[in-house]
């Protein structure tokens, strides 16, 4: 059962993201240059991903007034935000959570000096229970998932219980890895991103009331949150290597690092499943429970860096899994081979 709705804040209740792109943009153009897009999208949602004035010197490829351009930079950018409303359906969310008893929260990877500044000239402060920001996990930003794990702590819920809205892939990740079923709202910006693997989507929050989307997150939270998939997107984020959230061939280092460890498991589950049949098969005692111990850990280990593998190359290991489900559920009726392998019958198709 959701308890609390926990929001993003950049983005997300204010598109502050949207001013800080516009300004800076134009500080390039000033140069005659122009901001990397790709670059800057990616780095939407977390701290330190990007470095625009660091890129501005190094295209322009030479020294610049640091102080003055960024200064000039920063009164552009607040003009525009203090012009921004709050994002459309945010106050309705905000009054309905109050009328269902919901707690709110902010969970936001920039500091607190910014978004309490900010929720108290938007009158929002004390619409929200907790406001955790990365100044509450030791700098931290997302993808990584510990201002969305304080932010539970705070509000005395599990992650089961809370329901995030974000506007960011890096933002997703975080929430996700937190064990928590997430919302993405992407805004102007992040309309043009890829989100790998949301577990709901809509394009306004003033398209969904919250007690619809409630609806739908009863019905269909358990079966995501429980993915295998998203346990090993936590485990990686966890560590410090988050996936990536759109298609990405990996370098031949890391492919043969995947490789190698899809073997290194392969032979361990290989060795136990022969000393098991070896035993059968000199007739002796074998107890289920002191042989089949290790071999389930061994498989669980295998299907933990295979599921990694897909997932490595941000691709949605559990859309996988169940494309090839699908295609296997076809096999049902067809012939067997001496062994017992059902084989594919006819106008089979494949995955």
């Amino acid at each position: 059962m959701i308890k609390a709705i926990i929001f993003d804040f950049d983005g997300t209740i204010l598109d502050s993201e949207i001013t800080e792109y516009l300004s800076w943009k134009e500080t390039y153009a000033s140069f005659g240059q122009e901001l990397p897009q790709d670059a800057w999208l990616n780095s939407i949602g977390g701290v330190g991903l990007f470095h625009p004035y660091q890129k501005l010197e190094e295209l322009v490829g030479r020294p610049l007034e640091k102080e003055t351009i960024l200064k000039e930079r920063w009164q552009r950018d607040w003009s525009m935000l203090v012009q921004q409303p709050v994002m459309p359906g945010v106050m309705d969310y905000l009054q309905t959570a109050r009328q269902l008893g919901l707690k709110t929260a902010v969970a936001s990877s920039s500091a607190h000096d910014w978004v309490d500044r900010n929720l108290e000239r938007l009158g929002l402060m004390d619409q929200f229970d907790t406001i955790c920001c990365r100044d509450d996990v030791g700098g931290k930003s997302k993808p990584d998932p510990d201002v969305y794990r304080a932010t539970l702590a705070a509000l005395h819920i599990s992650a089961e219980e809370a329901l995030a809205i974000e506007d960011s892939p890096n933002g997703m990740v975080a929430a996700q890895a937190a064990g928590i079923f997430c919302v993405v709202v992407p805004n102007e910006l992040t309309s043009q991103m890829q989100f790998a693997q949301p577990d709901y989507r809509i394009t306004s929050l003033a398209d969904m009331p919250l007690k619809q989307l409630l609806t739908y997150v009863s019905a269909n939270g358990a079966p995501f949150l429980n993915s295998n998939a998203k346990r090993i997107r936590e485990f990686h984020a966890a560590v410090g290597s988050p996936l990536p959230n759109s298609l990405t061939m990996r370098d031949a280092e890391h492919l043969a690092l995947r490789h190698r460890l899809i073997a290194e498991e392969y032979e361990e589950v290989t060795a136990v499943y022969q000393e098991i049949i070896a035993a059968l098969q000199d007739g002796k005692a074998v107890d289920p429970v002191t042989s089949l111990t290790p071999l389930v850990h061994e498989l669980a280990d295998l299907l933990y860096v295979v599921y990694g593998a897909i997932e490595s190359f941000g691709i949605d290991a559990d859309a996988v899994f169940s494309e090839v489900h699908r295609a296997n559920l076809q096999k049902a009726g067809g012939p067997r081979r001496e062994d017992g392998k059902i084989l594919k019958p006819p106008g089979w198709q494949p995955a």
